[in-house]
């Protein structure tokens, strides 16, 4: 079975590679297509090319065959330039009047590429070569431009910076998703941030100076940014200080440039001092140099969630108007919709420029985002100044995403999500679109988190197939094993997500583990089901080692977490479920479980005598809370009894009432409201310690780490330690 999916993976993933139609990204504005017009082995006779954009050229012959005789048979007559080149004079009347935009015409006989202006042209040879990529070329009659002004990345995640390497395979990848803007902003940088005021080492220097004109090359403005805001002063002298750090930054080729005063507070974070600041540097340094853009500013209160009544608005009425301002939306992490747009927009008098804060992980980082970049508006692309992603510190994998980025700032209105995501996947992964799609599936959600971003469609096809879960595992391994199999033909990527490769490849074997358990227990089989069981406990222990970026000198090590939401707390709770079965009916082999600081049943709890009681015992009742009291209950016992036992998927304690099951939540109460805020056991389940015969009792997970207290005759919380509870054991 194994051996069939396998197969049937390598089968699907040669599908689909002979369409003669291609699928163009990002997706063409206006576009007719006709037949197949020549293969695209031809050659060609290229015309407009000594007058048309350098890059473009240099470009296409790369990648085409080209003739300098006339009459050379079978040649292709290719005719390419910008709008107002000789060239192309009869189709300018056609070429759309939008910056960067192009058209494109392909017969059998000729191939028309026609600039709006250089970038324009460039980006017509790219949706040419995408087209050359097929077999055949075939006819259109294609009219393009992009949604919106500025489109592309930010590099201003924390933990490791992408290499040097990262960064020139991003700007290839760049220039073909027609993305024009790279925003270096490294927070680890030192240059960038804690150092701002000294210039780069010599060396450091002429690397970025490599990586400036390679994102020239590619039509993407470099925009380097300094963070003075740490610790800078508000005087004459720092402020000079930031123009002479970006005289040496123009000095090498950067033309575009960023301020940035995110993630301060004190001194740096006023409102009217940063305005004053990049009004001086546009003053006396960007209207000074010819072909500076206008500055590019991240503000302190980047979010609704954190603006108050004047920060913003100063900017708006202080700071000159063609500086551009950075939004990351209504919180930290979220998608742009046209209310968000519109009230920033009023706030700071301009259009703001979008920091969208995904696919980046620096806030979850044993997950990869590797799904559908969705809930962004399409409606928004004439209220936006520019719109860029901050991806993950793994710059290969961080292309699934930035993929539909680029198809969504270029064609807006038209951007499907769905569509734009497999067609990243069958991109990138050519050789193993289907293993590489089903890996992508299994790392979609990046858990609870304290910005509240959840990603839907993880897992979707786990349990569904109508067969035991033993073929979902199967599907994994088989996976896993195909992709390793393909790290020759995609070896950055594979470096990247391979740690996840191998932890999907364990979880499926802990997997496989768990379902010959069950079947152990069906069958009364203890010995089986303990070293089933033994086995998924030594296999899960290998997982939890798998680190990633367990390099020399790293900054983050993440542990690798796939399926964290569907497949990984399944394994978890199924296994869990089946050792507390075995529990109540076998003896055989229970040293093989791990200790419980306290067994799962039924216990008093007490401090100083008094018992914890479930006075006003209601199954239906809300609001209410456990009280202290003196006297054992002998008309309801029940309401002095808890159900204390281990919760599967956190591994720590819940404890209800017996008399009516309500549970006690992290506040020392009941629910507040059964139905709007139900059971959670990543909230309301607790750490049990014992000491010198005494507990305590302390809230993990989402609701913190305070520890169970007395309060007058209720629970409380306090920050301390507290070894004050009795917990005894009730016996029948």
């Amino acid at each position: 079975m194994k051996r069939r999916l396998f197969l049937s993976i390598a089968l699907l993933s040669t599908l689909g590679l002979s369409a003669q139609q291609p699928s163009i990204s990002p997706l063409p504005q206006q576009a007719e297509w006709g037949k197949a017009a020549f293969p695209s082995s031809a050659s060609f006779l290229l015309v407009g090319d000594a007058q048309a954009d350098a890059d473009a050229v240099a470009l296409l012959k790369e990648h085409i065959s080209v003739v300098q005789d006339k009459k050379a048979a079978g040649s292709i007559r290719l005719t390419i330039g910008e709008a107002n080149d000789k060239a192309v004079g009869k189709y300018k009347k056609l070429i759309p009047a939008h910056p960067e935009g192009y058209y494109l015409k392909v017969t059998p006989g000729e191939v028309v590429i026609a600039g709006r202006d250089g970038s324009g042209t460039y980006y017509g040879v790219q949706t040419f070569l995408q087209m050359a990529a097929q077999p055949q070329v075939t006819e259109v009659e294609m009219k393009d431009w992009p949604s919106v002004e500025c489109r592309g990345v930010i590099e201003g995640f924390y933990g490791n910076p992408w290499s040097h390497e990262d960064r020139l395979r991003q700007f290839d990848f760049y220039g073909r998703q027609k993305m024009n803007v790279y925003v270096y902003g490294p927070k680890d940088d030192p240059y960038h941030r804690a150092h701002w005021r000294d210039p780069y080492p010599e060396a450091e220097a002429n690397k970025l100076k490599e990586l400036v004109q390679a994102a020239h090359r590619n039509k993407v403005q470099f925009v380097w940014a300094i963070h003075p805001g740490g610790d800078i002063q508000w005087n004459l002298k720092d402020s000079m200080a930031v123009v002479s750090k970006l005289e040496k930054m123009y000095n090498l080729g950067i033309r575009t440039f960023a301020v940035f005063f995110d993630d301060i507070w004190g001194e740096g974070a006023k409102g009217d001092k940063q305005a004053g600041l990049l009004n001086y540097v546009t003053d006396e340094f960007v209207r000074k140099h010819p072909g500076v853009q206008p500055l590019i500013m991240c503000p302190t209160e980047y979010n609704k969630g954190w603006a108050g009544k004047e920060y913003l608005p100063t900017l708006g009425t202080k700071m000159y108007p063609e500086v551009r301002i950075m939004w990351t939306g209504n919180s930290v992490v979220d998608m742009i919709e046209e209310d968000d747009m519109q009230w920033i927009n009023n706030q700071i008098k301009r259009k703001a420029f979008i920091w969208l804060n995904y696919p980046v992980n620096d806030y979850c980082q044993s997950r990869l985002l590797m799904g559908k970049t969705y809930g962004n508006g399409q409606n928004i692309n004439d209220m936006v100044s520019g719109f860029c992603s901050n991806p993950m510190e793994y710059a290969e994998a961080s292309k699934v995403s930035l993929y539909s980025i680029a198809d969504y700032t270029w064609n807006m209105p038209q951007y499907d999500a769905q569509k734009s995501w497999q067609r990243a996947m069958d991109y990138l992964m050519p050789t193993c679109k289907e293993a590489f799609r089903f890996f992508c599936q299994n790392n979609v959600d990046l858990g609870k988190t304290g910005h509240g971003l959840r990603r839907e469609g993880e897992s979707p096809q786990f349990l569904k197939s109508g067969q035991s879960p033993l073929f979902d595992f199967m599907l994994l391994d088989a996976s896993a094993d195909a992709l390793l199999a393909d790290s020759v033909n995609h070896p950055e990527m594979l470096r990247e997500i391979g740690p996840w490769v191998e932890s999907m490849k364990l979880l499926a074997h802990r997997g496989m583990q768990v379902m010959q358990m069950s079947m152990a227990l069906d069958k009364k089989d203890s010995v089986a089901f303990i070293g089933h069981y033994k086995a998924q406990a030594s296999i899960e222990q290998k997982q939890k080692a798998i680190t990633s970026r367990d390099f020399e000198g790293s900054i983050v090590k993440a542990k690798p977490v796939v399926s964290g939401d569907v497949i990984t707390p399944w394994v978890n709770e199924t296994c869990a479920n089946l050792v507390k079965a075995y529990k109540k009916e076998y003896k055989y082999g229970l040293d093989a479980f791990p200790v419980q600081n306290i067994e799962d049943g039924e216990y008093f709890i007490k401090v100083n005598g008094e018992y914890l009681t479930n006075a006003q015992a209601a199954a239906d009742r809300v609001g209410d809370y456990p009280v202290f009291q003196s006297e054992r209950d002998v008309i309801n016992p029940q309401r002095q009894q808890w159900v204390i036992e281990q919760e599967p998927k956190t591994g720590r304690y819940k404890i209800t009432n017996k008399q009516d099951g309500r549970y006690i939540n992290e506040m020392g109460t009941f629910w507040h409201n059964k139905d709007l805020n139900p059971y959670d056991a990543d909230w309301h389940t607790f750490i049990l310690t014992r000491k010198d015969g005494r507990w305590s009792i302390q809230n993990a997970g989402s609701a913190g780490k305070k520890f169970w207290s007395r309060s007058g005759n209720r629970l409380g919380n306090t920050d301390n330690e507290s070894f004050i509870f009795e917990i005894g054991k009730i016996t029948q």
